[in-house]
C-alpha cells in the first residue's frame, strides 16, 4: 500500500468519510501541481469535503493511524489549505 493509500485510509476511518475522499486531495508530492513540499511523502489538500487543518485531535488520530513502524508517518499543516505528510 502507498503512502497515499495509506493516508486516504486513515482519513476516511478517523473522519468517517468512507469511500468519500476526493483522490486529488491526497496526492503524491511527485504529482502535486503547487509543488508545496517536494520532500514529503503526500500532499493533502484541504478543499471540498476534506476536514479543515483546524480539527487538530482528528488530524493528530490520522498521525496516530499512520505512525507505525518502520516508517514513522505525521501530518503537518503548510497553510490552512494544504498539510503534508512527513517521516520522522
Amino acid at each position: 500500500m502507498t503512502v497515499v493509500e495509506q493516508v486516504t485510509k486513515a482519513i476516511e476511518n478517523v473522519f468517517l468519510m468512507h469511500g468519500q475522499v476526493n483522490p486529488r486531495c491526497v496526492t503524491d508530492p511527485s504529482e502535486d501541481p503547487g509543488e508545496w513540499a517536494p520532500n514529503a511523502h503526500a500532499i493533502i489538500y484541504h478543499t471540498g469535503n476534506m476536514p479543515s487543518i483546524s480539527r487538530l485531535r482528528e488530524w493528530g488520530q490520522v498521525s496516530d493511524q499512520l505512525g507505525k513502524s518502520p516508517t514513522w508517518y505525521y501530518v503537518e499543516a503548510i497553510n490552512p489549505e494544504v498539510s503534508a505528510v512527513y517521516s520522522l
